[in-house]
Formats: C-alpha cells, sequence, structure tokens
C-alpha cells in the first residue's frame, strides 16, 4: 500500500520579496490531493523563529505523481527562473524539495540548481518518489496531516476563490 508522504520546500535564495504565498496558492489550486502549509510562527516575547523550509505539505496516496512533477516545474519556471540572472547575496535562487517519509526516509530535488531539464526532473521526480511512497509504512495519511495541521506554527493555505479576491 502507497504512503502518504511529507514535503517541504522553500524558493531558496529568492529574496524577502519571494512570492511565497502565490507559489503556495498555486501548488494547493493544481493538486487537490495536497494538504499545504506556510510556516507562520506564533510571537513568543524575547524569541526570534525562522525555518529553513518555509512551507510543509502531505501529497495524499491518491495524488497523480507525474502530474504533481508537472506543477512543481511550472512552479520553478514561472517564480524561480525569472530570478536565475540576479544573484541574492551572491547566492544562486533555486526551488528546493523534500519528500520523506513519516520514518525519515527521503528524496530531495533542487529545481535551477540540480535540474535544468523539464523531463529529467520530471522522470527522475517520479520514479524516486514512486518507490518512496510504494515502502510500507506504520503512520496513516490522517495521522501525518494531524501531526502538522494541529501544531501552532503551520498554518494550512486554503485555495482562494479568484471570483471573491
Amino acid at each position: 500500500m502507497a504512503s502518504a508522504l511529507i514535503l517541504g520546500g522553500a524558493l531558496a535564495n529568492c529574496g524577502r520579496n519571494a512570492p511565497t504565498e502565490e507559489f503556495l496558492q498555486l501548488l494547493a489550486r493544481e493538486t487537490p490531493e495536497l494538504a499545504v502549509f506556510r510556516f507562520r510562527p506564533m510571537p513568543k516575547p524575547g524569541i526570534s523563529a525562522k525555518a529553513a523550509l518555509d512551507w510543509q505539505a502531505i501529497l495524499g496516496t491518491a495524488a497523480d505523481l507525474l502530474a504533481f512533477a508537472g506543477v512543481l516545474w511550472a512552479a520553478y519556471e514561472r517564480y524561480v527562473k525569472p530570478k536565475l540572472g540576479q544573484k541574492v547575496e551572491g547566492l544562486k535562487p533555486f526551488l528546493f524539495i523534500n519528500v520523506r517519509r513519516p520514518d525519515g526516509t527521503f528524496v530531495q530535488f533542487s529545481l535551477g540548481h540540480d535540474y535544468k531539464d523539464k523531463e529529467v526532473f520530471v522522470e527522475h521526480f517520479t520514479r524516486q518518489v514512486e518507490e518512496l511512497r510504494s515502502l510500507p509504512c506504520d503512520e496513516e495519511e490522517t495521522e501525518v496531516l494531524s501531526a502538522i495541521s494541529q501544531h501552532e506554527d503551520w498554518v494550512r493555505i486554503h485555495v482562494r476563490n479568484r471570483d471573491k479576491s
């Protein structure tokens, strides 16, 4: 039985004004089997919290990996690729994606760094994530989703209705 996967990622080196919210809306809108969460730490006196990953998501067992890889590539082309000529503090922008199972097994991808060709990325992503997803898992999708959604610093992204924006 396929297992749900936990994704994490960032629009890395894209600057402080990176359109993370717009990017996450795209992921949530284009992939119904994806529950997307953004890191928004609760204010704590005297403590500044930051995360290495801007977002996390739960990719359901019914998700079409080929379609999702296409969505990720489209997001890369829209939000990262135009910035490749501009280095932020000498660092090259890229889309970082980490895909892991509840037991900690993972694969990761850097679009714009390790992957610059859509066909190569889509083939590697679907093959590696399918292998990861096919391993037996003790935790249910609902348990994984519940653990993230109950954490106060992660806020679920809900798709905005364009007609009501």
